[in-house]
């Protein structure tokens, strides 16, 4: 005994589970004895896990309705195509839906034609952008004039750019980090370091999701039309995410030197990594846990409910005169 008692002590998980047993055990089995000793032993089991399977049926629908407690699997990108260069055919056929680069606006052109339009604005993307902010890529120059972004999207054949604020735009950068450094796309010491992240674009998914582009584009009617549509939109149309990066140039270090900034290979081809979303299946287990343990409840309540109808019928049809009279002993004097 003294053996088993000390490897239960020895175990942090045997005597985790053998607590969590032991609590289960004392919290249901007192109810259950309470409820025993007043309504009788099957009534107060049907009452107890009555009770019990309530609680659990009530947990699981807030759990399904928040995403939380007993989760699956979280939505995340999984890598489609790594594509090296766009002159050749892509994989996928939504890939090719994607203007190349070298077919969209230069941004330093665009972003010249927005300040000679927008004098006003020079001030406010020096001031949020730092002094010699240049828009080397299209993402920084919709991140600095959002308003720039429709102009953009409308060359993208159904794609449309995220902005450095976007948060999406981290979470596929590092997707499509993952496939390039575990594909090795630039040689057997491919790094986050090895490239620079360029654009990233998005395709499909719904389209009441979309945020707007410009703060207060979109009209109250627009914004609550927006969130019907959602509503009313059960299946979730494919998403894709088109990462672009470039190779960086190698640079030399000398030993106990900081590295230097990296600067883009401008030699190299842009290549491009073809992400889709899936949305995994976060609820799906405390659904089938509410379903599960709501009809189980439902039966118990089902039993109780045919019990108490029994009882009383059986009361209602009891006649106290057809009882035997009852024969009064004698005296002896």
């Amino acid at each position: 005994m003294n053996i088993v008692l000390a490897a239960i002590q020895f175990d942090p998980h045997i005597r985790g589970v053998l607590v969590v047993l032991v609590g289960v055990g004392v919290l249901i089995g007192s109810v259950y004895l309470l409820l025993a000793t007043n309504t009788g032993v099957r009534a107060g089991f049907l009452i107890a896990m009555a009770g019990l399977f309530g609680w659990l049926f009530s947990m699981g629908g807030i759990w399904t309705i928040y995403g939380i407690g007993l989760r699956g699997k979280d939505p995340s990108w999984v890598a489609k195509e790594i594509n090296y260069s766009r002159s050749g055919e892509a994989i996928n056929p939504v890939l090719e839906k994607l203007p190349p680069g070298t077919d969209l606006s230069d941004p330093l052109k665009l972003m010249s034609g927005y300040l000679k339009a927008n004098p006003d604005a020079e001030a406010a993307i020096t001031k949020a952008e730092g002094e010699g902010f240049k828009a080397t890529t299209l993402t920084k120059a919709v991140t600095a004039a959002p308003s720039l972004k429709t102009k953009v999207d409308a060359e993208l054949n159904g794609w449309r750019i995220l902005g450095e604020s976007d948060s999406r735009r981290g979470d596929a950068a590092a997707a499509a980090d993952a496939a390039l450094i575990a594909s090795q796309a630039f040689g057997a010491e491919t790094a986050s370091s090895s490239y620079t992240t360029k654009d990233v674009f998005f395709f499909g998914g719904k389209g009441g999701a979309e945020p707007e582009t410009v703060k207060g584009e979109r009209s109250t009617v627009s914004q609550v039309w927006h969130r019907v549509q959602t509503v009313f939109e059960p299946k979730s149309p494919a998403l894709y995410a088109a990462v672009t990066v470039q190779q960086n140039t190698v640079q030399t270090v000398a030993p106990g030197e900081a590295p230097p900034p990296a600067q883009i290979n401008d030699k190299a081809d842009t290549v491009t990594v073809l992400l889709e979303r899936n949305l995994g299946f976060r609820r799906l287990p405390s659904a089938l846990f509410t379903l599960f343990t709501g009809i189980i409840f439902f039966v118990l309540v089902w039993m109780l409910h045919r019990r108490d109808k029994r009882a009383m019928k059986e009361r209602a049809e009891w006649d106290p005169s057809a009882l035997p009279a009852v024969r009064e002993p004698e005296t002896v004097s």
